[in-house]
């Protein structure tokens, strides 16, 4: 009946004849043609019909399931978050709701975007929120990985996100650098906030102070800091091979929330995995993190733990270093702060390998490191010597 429906109303819109040449013809619906119709052949009459039949079906499936990257979203986060993780989901979602979810694009059929169409949308969107290259690469990923997916499930034969090239550098916004005094802890500040960290472990009791002043021996992510275990360290290392991460659910909307955290077995990268010196002031915090728990009575795995006892989060470490910066009058700066500090005195000091210096920041190159870990730890003003040396030519003559 529902085929007989179809042909009927097909009548309607043009009738089936027999040619001259023999073969059953009709006309349907082409919205690229002057006249709006296309003609069809068949040599009868019922594999004609057949082709109007899975014409208008093949409409009707469109119009109930719209092959539009608005309707495609739901279920390719959903699948994002089984292929890769529910915390990049969420971050994947992040950029949907930014740049995708308003925008005209997302409403068009995916099969009628050309590389054209598509291009031009990334440029009114650079314009629009003045991205960097890097914010534009970001904003890109999603409509790449989401039409990879369309192409998966072969809604389309070619993904035109992914076709995309030949924007200028002069589209984008070069964003501001941070100067290095919110980067790094200069001068005598490192000095000060440990001097500080540890007055304030006197009066509370809070070993996320002492943990703070550990971190400047091992320049470790937070998730990898309050990740430990005592039995990590030996007498002269630590070895890091876990870390705390978000967890996140899928509510009843397909929205990720996030719920909490837990301890994954691996770190941020591959060359995460390492195993660190433990420096004499590493040794002496290390101790006293040790003496405070066992003065406590606190039997755990885990080396940071709080008032309860319990293992403590990234966010017990940020909150009091945040206390720490306001008492030192310093810019605000966070645990990953620290870490560049770090990192940049072991550079600095010109007594280790780039090699040495790799693996002890658990990158897998030291281009990383230097292009993102280098800075100066001085203020222009103790600098000033070097500066006068290195440019009095007068005196090289």
């Amino acid at each position: 009946m529902k085929n007989k429906e179809i042909l009927e109303q097909h009548e309607q819109f043009c009738k089936i004849w027999h040619a001259t040449d023999g073969r059953y013809k009709t006309k349907l619906p082409d919205k690229s043609k002057p006249n709006g119709k296309k003609i069809i052949a068949k040599t009868c009459r019922e594999d004609l019909e057949k082709c109007i039949i899975k014409y208008y079906k093949g409409i009707q499936e469109q119009e109930e399931n719209p092959r539009t990257m608005k309707a495609l979203y739901p279920e390719w986060l959903k699948y994002k978050a089984v292929d890769t993780s529910k915390a990049n989901a969420t971050k994947l979602q992040w950029v949907w709701n930014t740049y995708y979810a308003d925008s005209e694009i997302v409403n068009m059929d995916i099969s009628s975007i050309d590389v054209i169409i598509i291009k031009e949308w990334f440029l009114k969107v650079i314009k629009k929120y003045e991205l960097s290259s890097r914010k534009y690469k970001e904003m890109k990923s999603v409509a790449n990985m989401l039409l990879d997916y369309a192409v998966e499930k072969r809604l389309v034969s070619t993904n035109v996100s992914r076709c995309v090239h030949g924007i200028s550098s002069k589209k984008f916004t070069e964003p501001l650098k941070k100067e290095v005094t919110e980067q790094v802890y200069i001068d005598d500040e490192a000095k000060l906030l440990i001097e500080e960290a540890e007055r304030h472990y006197k009066k509370t009791h809070n070993v996320a102070c002492l943990a703070i002043c550990l971190n400047f021996s091992l320049a470790l992510r937070v998730g990898e800091f309050v990740a430990l275990w005592t039995n990590d360290f030996t007498n002269s290392s630590v070895k890091i091979d876990r870390q705390e991460v978000k967890t996140y659910y899928v509510d009843e909307n397909n929205i990720c929330r996030r719920n909490g955290y837990e301890i994954s077995s691996h770190t941020k990268t591959k060359m995460g995995k390492r195993e660190l010196y433990l420096s004499a002031d590493a040794k002496r915090y290390l101790a006293m993190i040790l003496e405070h728990n066992q003065n406590s009575g606190f039997k755990t795995e885990y080396l940071l733990l709080d008032e309860n006892g319990e293992r403590i989060h990234e966010f017990a470490i940020n909150n009091v270093l945040r206390e720490l910066n306001r008492k030192i009058g310093t810019a605000q700066k966070s645990n990953h702060k620290i870490r560049k500090t770090c990192i940049s005195f072991l550079i600095s000091s010109g007594q280790l390998t780039n090699e040495e210096i790799r693996v002890f920041a658990g990158h897998e190159d030291f281009a990383t490191t230097e292009k993102y870990y280098e800075f100066p730890t001085s203020s222009m003003d103790k600098r000033a010597d070097a500066y006068e040396k290195a440019l009095s030519y007068t005196k090289k003559v």
